[in-house]
């Protein structure tokens, strides 16, 4: 696919944590002939491989970027056909009421929740809980609620996809997503341009599960386990600080900016040696770069990869992405094609 179409495709599908199989299965049928294997470990990562052409590999490199999205599961049907629903990841219950959203299944619904001309003024003050959202399918009751969903239904935001102004694109796990593409398109830049006729490393691009729910970070650390790399590059959605009155004394991630590294976070301190190798990177192919503080959030699989084993050095990159874990994330295209050109001289820098 092109670039366009392959991130579209990955962002419309629907696969919230513990459920990512439509997105494997779009990854795999991409880098099929791509890659020189492509298996399925058993938490459900999908890890393909790239071999040297030229004598035994000399050490590995991980790639990873995570095929997961927030989303929720049905714990209950109440009597009148609505839906409960438990969240699975992070997301803003402020942002959820009036939202359309899509089961696995296909079944699609509306979030719903008390209408705020009825709502008391401490409860227009707070964010909804989510114990009291609910989703309408337009079921009459119960029963015919139960013909359409059960009991442990995963869902997300329905999926939509739409290009804006000056290279910027919209849709649902957009952030996320576009970093699967990114892996597959260097995938096929490192076989396209005969990079693996000058690598002596194998790399591995691994497309991790159950990201988004903190807690479970435990399958990037089965992958890095399975592969036992030297060095690991971990690309992740950025979130972007560059919405109206934020802070001056903020230096926030910015569209437009180029790709973001994050010196450290509060999970892990990067690799140093990584981190020098990748802005003299950045400044030898004049590639647009950022580390702002905004970077240095929560913290992702870095922080779980980092401790594997002996030790892996590992580093942090990725796009800044606006409206985060909401139904319209908004990347630029700039920004990827920063973190493209990053991770292929990278690639080729750290394998020799």
């Amino acid at each position: 696919m092109k670039r366009t179409e392959r991130m579209e495709t990955l962002a419309r599908a629907a696969a919230p944590s513990g459920c990512e199989a439509a997105t494997a299965e779009i990854i795999k049928a991409e880098l099929s002939g791509v890659c020189d294997e492509i298996t399925t470990d058993k938490v459900g990562n999908l890890i393909a491989r790239i071999a040297p052409k030229k004598g035994k590999a000399q050490g590995r490199i991980l790639l990873a970027a995570h095929m997961d999205e927030p989303g929720f599961m049905i714990k209950n049907i109440d009597g009148d056909g609505r839906l409960r629903l438990s969240l699975l990841g992070s997301l803003d219950t402020r942002t959820l009421s009036g939202r359309r959203v899509a089961l696995v299944s296909g079944v699609r619904g509306v979030v719903s929740a008390k209408p705020i001309h009825a709502q008391s003024g401490d409860e227009r003050s707070k964010p909804t809980p989510a114990d009291k959202l609910y989703i309408e399918l337009g079921a009459k009751d119960k029963a015919e609620a139960e013909t359409l969903v059960r009991l442990g239904d995963y869902g997300t935001f329905e999926p939509k996809f739409t290009p804006l102004a000056n290279g910027l694109y919209a849709g649902k796990a957009l952030g996320g997503r576009s970093m699967c593409a990114l892996l597959c398109e260097l995938a096929e830049k490192i076989r396209g341009e005969e990079l693996d006729t000058e690598i002596t490393d194998e790399i591995f691009f691994v497309f991790s599960v159950k990201r988004e729910i903190a807690r479970a970070q435990f399958a990037i650390e089965t992958a890095a386990y399975s592969v036992m790399p030297e060095k690991a590059i971990l690309f992740d959605a950025a979130p972007a600080a560059d919405f109206g009155g934020a802070s001056e004394t903020v230096r926030g991630a910015k569209l437009g900016d180029g790709v973001v590294m994050a010196p450290a976070d509060m999970k892990t301190i990067y690799d140093r040696t990584m981190l020098r190798e990748a802005v003299a990177c950045c400044e030898k192919n004049g590639i647009r770069h950022q580390y702002p503080s905004s970077a240095a959030g929560a913290g992702g699989e870095g922080g779980t990869v980092h401790k594997t084993a002996s030790g892996i050095r590992t580093l942090s990159l990725g796009i800044p992405t606006r409206n985060l874990h909401s139904g319209a994330e908004i990347i630029g295209t700039a920004d990827y094609e920063a973190a493209l050109s990053l991770g292929f001289e990278l690639v080729r820098s750290l394998s020799r």
